[in-house]
């Protein structure tokens, strides 16, 4: 075996082996993509198969790029959010649209669940819970020491804090699933 023929063996086989995350199908056929490049590198003149394995990187850099996005596309397929916000914050430290995108699909979970938690309280506590027009201002949730003012929406507060907290989830994993896609884009032009 030639001297770049075992550079391009040796490379590939470090690259499969930091693959092993990946499903068997989609490992080869990254591998095989890998060292066809290298291959057409190597045809193309000794120096070029040196310029493409530095332009590459170490394989298990590279390794490490095609398992977050794998991890990513699996992730947008998934119904469940914490594996595609997983996989976000692992890229957030690289873009800020992914960094953005989970910070703004939490501050929407959060919500979510605040507005839950005001039609679950209601029919328990039901003088602590509601919306008041005070002289200062408007006060709405879960308060300890409600204020005396009469309280203003009563139980129609239970349809409307559920349809609230329906719509900050759909709202949350829309932007979630628009960040991945975005990223993804982003990573594959």
């Amino acid at each position: 075996m030639t001297e770049p023929a075992r550079l391009i063996a040796d490379y590939v086989r470090r690259l499969r082996w930091s693959l092993q995350v990946i499903p068997a199908e989609d490992r080869d056929g990254l591998v095989r993509e890998i060292e066809s490049h290298l291959t057409d590198s190597l045809a193309a003149g000794h120096g070029s198969l040196e310029a493409a394995i530095a332009a590459m990187g170490p394989p298990h850099a590279m390794a490490a790029r095609y398992i977050q996005e794998f991890r990513l596309a699996g992730a947008l397929g998934d119904d469940r959010p914490a594996p595609l916000i997983h996989a976000l914050l692992i890229r957030s430290g690289r873009s800020v649209a992914a960094f953005g995108g989970v910070l703004a699909a939490m501050l929407l979970y959060l919500f979510a669940l605040c507005f839950a938690a005001v039609a679950i309280v209601k029919p328990l506590f039901p003088s602590h819970v509601g919306l008041w027009s005070l002289p200062q201002g408007s006060a709405f949730g879960i308060l300890t020491d409600p204020p005396a003012a009469p309280e203003m929406m009563g139980l129609w507060i239970l349809p409307l804090a559920l349809a609230g907290a329906l719509a900050c989830y759909a709202l949350a994993t829309l932007v979630l699933r628009g960040t991945g896609r975005h990223v993804l884009r982003m990573t594959n032009p």
